[in-house]
C-alpha cells in the first residue's frame, strides 16, 4: 500500500484500451489491471480540461466506470493547466524533425499537467515518450517528468504504483545510461 498517493497524468490511449473483466487482449487487460491498481493503492488520476476532452471522446466502458468511482472517491485532481507558451516554444526550436515536433505538441499538454501535479505521466506512446527522452536533453525541465508505460512489464508498473509511485531516476525522461 502507497504511502503517500500521488496524482498521476493518465494517457487517454490507457483509458481507450483498458477492456473489461473479458478482454484478451494483452494491452487492454494490463491497463484495465493498472487503473484498477490506481485504484486499489489509493492513488489519484490528474484531469485538466484538455485532458477530460479527451477522455469523454475515447474512453472505454471500463474506463468510464472507473473514472466515476475515482470521483465518488474524491480521487480525481482536477488540475489548472494552460498551455505552457515558453516550453511549447522551446519544443518547437529544438524538435529534431517536424514528424517528432508534431507529436510531442499533441501530447505536451499532458507533460504540462504532470508539472501541476506529481511529475508523473502513465502512456504507452513510446514515440512520443522517446521524442520527450530526446529533447530532454536540450530542454533540462522535461528531464524531471517521470514516464512509465504500464503495458511494459519490465518497468514493473504495477509493483511500482505499490511501492508508492516514486520518481525513480530510470523512469525520468531525463534518465541515460551512460550517466
Amino acid at each position: 500500500m502507497a504511502r503517500d498517493s500521488k496524482c498521476l497524468v493518465i494517457d487517454t490511449d490507457i483509458v481507450r484500451s483498458a477492456g473489461g473483466i473479458g478482454a484478451q487482449d494483452g494491452r487492454s487487460k494490463c491497463c484495465r489491471e493498472f487503473l484498477n491498481e490506481v485504484r486499489d493503492t489509493n492513488h489519484k488520476v490528474v484531469t485538466t480540461e484538455a485532458i477530460r476532452e479527451e477522455w469523454y471522446k475515447h474512453q472505454s466502458r471500463f474506463a468510464r466506470t472507473w473514472l466515476v468511482s475515482m470521483m465518488a472517491h474524491k480521487r480525481v485532481c482536477w488540475v489548472d493547466a494552460p498551455a505552457n507558451d515558453e516550453l511549447r516554444h522551446k519544443v518547437e526550436v529544438v524538435a529534431f524533425s517536424e514528424n517528432k515536433r508534431r507529436a510531442m505538441l499533441k501530447d505536451i499538454h499532458l507533460v504540462e499537467a504532470a508539472f501541476k501535479a506529481d511529475k508523473i505521466v502513465i502512456s504507452m506512446d513510446e514515440k512520443v515518450r522517446n521524442c520527450f527522452h530526446e529533447t530532454a536533453q536540450t530542454i533540462g525541465i522535461l528531464k524531471r517528468i517521470a514516464w512509465v508505460n504500464p503495458s511494459n512489464d519490465e518497468e514493473t508498473p504495477l509493483e511500482w504504483l505499490q511501492d508508492g509511485a516514486e520518481l525513480q531516476k530510470e523512469r525520468l525522461l531525463g534518465y541515460s545510461e551512460e550517466g
